[in-house]
């Protein structure tokens, strides 16, 4: 294999063979492409790496187009496109998605003087097999209704304990070890590394991790996030944002931990009874808005979600106690029993997973004004769709308006049409799940 890899490298050396523009070849000055290192991980054997250099004049801006080979019709994951970092040394890039043990070629597409040069195509080594891979199944009910992206999961409460990616096939794209019972795997903003967290059920085993997404860089047990449990977020500059035990015993209050790349560690409020009453606490899901620098948090114990700004001002609260809640009037009660994962859209929609604790979990669908002086949360949908949960569970709702639903402990994953039927389902070991439309960038729900 590593003779075949120095091969390929040398022959894509030596087939740079110019650039081309709208007059195929000249309008860049047939300047030629060089590509120095082109190979699969040692630690992710389905992650492309890659690294080239264009004679003249930096690019503008660059990407690597990669193509599946003999695809079939069928398959929805075909190869993408990855944005270069013209600032990283030899302009290295990472090919994300890939399926295992197969062949992609690509190609390099650079904007230069207003022109975009493109290289001739080059053929990646065969991708290789993970060999822990968690099982995962597809059963496909309407095959022109997938919507086309990879899901970012982890094992859950399952063992072996892991975090890995799911394409829209339903093929395992990405794998890597995980802490003891990992609740959420959830890439950071800017899409380079793949962080964990513990369950952390008992406030004494916390535990937060990251990985590189090409395996070359892993940091087990981050200072500062001991007592994170259950669920963080990702935000703009490479920031973590964790829940985290602010007290002994079972069932305290959390506290919201940011982390910056530095290793800096400050908590801008407390999740408690600052935010929603109740006897006990039980922080369990949260996600962050950029569109107005806010968190959205999910307490299984008082059945409450609430929106809170980033300085810890509560915004709206659903579900729970209204009577002289910190909500005031910005309160809409529900009779909703143990509360998980949610997703609130821009334009007001919020999907809420209730695990009941029955044989059925239901999704909720609701729209919210948030006008202060009309403040209402109207029910859209009540979704039983035969699926249960006894612990997390997660609901997000797609581009294309198909819904994913996510049944952590029954093990599997229901991708629903607008019209709430079911598209396919993918069963697999899993804990709360992210849908992204590509791997590259910010996800769409933090």
């Amino acid at each position: 294999m590593e003779h075949r890899r120095s091969l390929l490298g040398f022959l894509a050396v030596i087939a740079s063979l110019g650039c081309e523009g709208t007059d195929k070849g000249n309008a860049c000055g047939g300047v030629a492409f060089t590509v120095s290192k082109n190979e699969v991980s040692s630690k992710i054997p389905t992650v492309g790496v890659l690294e080239w250099s264009l004679a003249g004049a930096v690019p503008s801006a660059a990407k690597i187009v990669y193509k599946l080979k003999n695809a079939a019709s069928s398959i929805l994951n075909q190869g993408g496109e990855a944005p270069v970092n013209l600032s990283k040394t030899n302009y290295r890039t990472l090919l994300l998605g890939l399926k295992q043990s197969r062949d992609y070629t690509f190609h390099i597409e650079a904007a230069r003087n207003g022109q975009t040069c493109i290289s001739p195509d080059f053929v990646l080594p065969t991708t290789g097999r993970f060999a822990t891979s968690p099982p995962v199944t597809a059963k496909v009910d309407q095959a022109d209704k997938r919507e086309p992206g990879f899901i970012v999961t982890s094992s859950g409460t399952f063992v072996p304990t892991s975090a890995f990616i799911i394409d829209a096939d339903g093929d395992v794209v990405w794998y890597a070890d995980a802490p003891l019972n990992p609740t959420r795997a959830q890439m950071d903003y800017e899409g380079e590394n793949m962080w964990m967290v513990n369950l952390n059920l008992d406030n004494a085993t916390g535990e937060m991790r990251y990985v590189s997404m090409d395996g070359e860089q892993e940091q087990d047990n981050v200072a500062g996030l001991e007592r994170a449990h259950h669920d963080f977020t990702v935000m703009p500059g490479g920031r973590v944002a964790a829940l985290a035990w602010d007290g002994p015993g079972i069932d305290p209050e959390s506290a919201l931990l940011i982390r910056s790349p530095d290793g800096t560690v400050t908590s801008p409020f407390k999740i408690g009874s600052n935010l929603y009453l109740s006897d006990t606490f039980h922080a369990n899901a949260i996600h962050y808005l950029p569109c107005d620098d806010s968190f959205t948090i999910a307490d299984r114990n008082p059945n409450v979600f609430v929106k809170v700004s980033a300085t810890g001002a509560v915004a709206w609260q659903l579900g729970g106690s209204c009577d002289n809640a910190p909500a005031g009037a910005m309160c809409s009660p529900r009779d909703w029993q143990v509360v998980h994962g949610h997703h609130l859209l821009e334009d007001g929609t919020f999907l809420a997973f209730n695990n009941t604790y029955a044989e059925v979990a239901h999704v909720f669908e609701l729209r919210i004004n948030a006008a202060p002086a009309a403040f209402s949360a109207a029910l859209v949908r009540d979704y039983a769709g035969g699926g249960a949960s006894t612990t997390m569970g997660d609901v997000q709702r797609l581009p294309g308006g198909n819904t994913l639903v996510t049944y952590s402990t029954d093990g599997k994953i229901v991708e629903l049409d607008s019209s709430w039927n079911v598209v396919q389902t993918f069963s697999a070991r899993i804990g709360y799940s992210n849908w992204r439309p590509t791997l590259y960038g910010p996800p769409l729900r933090m």
